[in-house]
């Protein structure tokens, strides 16, 4: 346990005596230098250096008595002094970044390696949302980002997924049910995930093996990757019988009630194209002429 709290440290920007020497102080103190060396297996030629960097991080203080004994920074208070300097830091190097010229497009197509990688990115999405998520994954993932998605639907954000798997009920949920396990004989795990019509992340999701995952702002893929899924969800409400327009967005205001009317003069004798699409045509109505089509051939 005190192995795994040292290497956290570490993780963090400490020595691993300055990890040492703050959890023991946790264990035992006030201490004097002699007692915390013994006590944390850092040997005394080194433990002067070690305070006195601690004292300068504010994690450590000293007791005026004779000799000097020491304290540590409680864990709250010093989890928070931590976040504070690191967010300072943080902003700091943002603003320095943001003088530099550079030739980088935003629209540029990224790849990030790794399921937990995958993972991490498409939680990070999730938590940026502020309109909308539309999703297309199997099972396993939604269970990774479901606590995510939860979140973001409590914040207003409409949450919209597909899946040929069984998956728990978030936001608008348009599954076949079937099982991971026989769909992974024929299929490999993918996920794409499209936050507020802006960023999108698509790849395999695969344990084993690592694998490239496709990371964009750019406005045409994301596009694409959105219609998709619209269009997966469209198939299964045509042979489900179930309404999807709830989950059939505009990407411009007007673009379906133009749309029809540039199909209904093109094709003035097709009844599918002549329904009204600036309303979004429930899928019942579709199945019923999809179903008429064919008893007339």
């Amino acid at each position: 346990m005190l192995e795994t709290l040292a290497r956290k440290m570490t993780e963090l920007g400490f020595t691993q005596y300055e990890a040492k020497a703050y959890i023991s102080l946790l264990q035992h103190s006030p201490v004097t230098r002699y007692e915390l060396s013994k006590n944390s297996g850092i040997p005394r030629s080194a433990i002067y250096d070690v305070i006195r960097r601690l004292e300068s991080y504010g994690a450590v203080s000293a007791l005026s008595t004779q000799p000097e004994r020491y304290i540590p920074l409680p864990p709250d208070e010093f989890l928070n002094m931590l976040s504070q300097r690191y967010q300072k830091r943080l902003e700091d190097f943002r603003n320095s970044l943001q003088e530099i010229k550079t030739a980088i497009q935003p629209g540029h197509l990224w790849n990030i390696t790794g399921y937990t990688h995958l993972i991490a990115k498409a939680r990070e999405m999730i938590q940026e949302a502020q309109e909308e998520i539309y999703i297309s994954a199997w099972r396993r993932e939604i269970r990774e980002i479901e606590q995510d998605l939860r979140d973001a639907e409590k914040r207003g954000v409409k949450i919209v997924i597909f899946s040929f798997t069984r998956i728990p009920q978030i936001g608008l949920v348009y599954s076949y049910g079937l099982e991971e396990r026989q769909l992974e004989k024929i299929w490999d795990h993918k996920l794409i995930l499209i936050r507020d019509r802006m960023e999108l992340i698509m790849g395999e999701a695969n344990k084993q093996y690592e694998r490239q995952a496709a990371w964009t702002k750019n406005k045409a893929i994301v596009q694409i990757a959105t219609n998709h899924i619209i269009l997966d969800i469209t198939l299964y409400g045509l042979r489900a019988g179930v309404d999807v327009s709830d989950a059939v967005i505009e990407m411009h205001p007007g673009e379906f009630e133009t749309l029809g009317k540039l199909l209904r003069e093109k094709f003035p004798d097709n009844p599918i194209v002549n329904l009204d699409f600036s309303r979004q045509p429930r899928t019942n109505e579709l199945l019923k002429l999809d179903q008429s089509n064919e008893r007339d051939e």
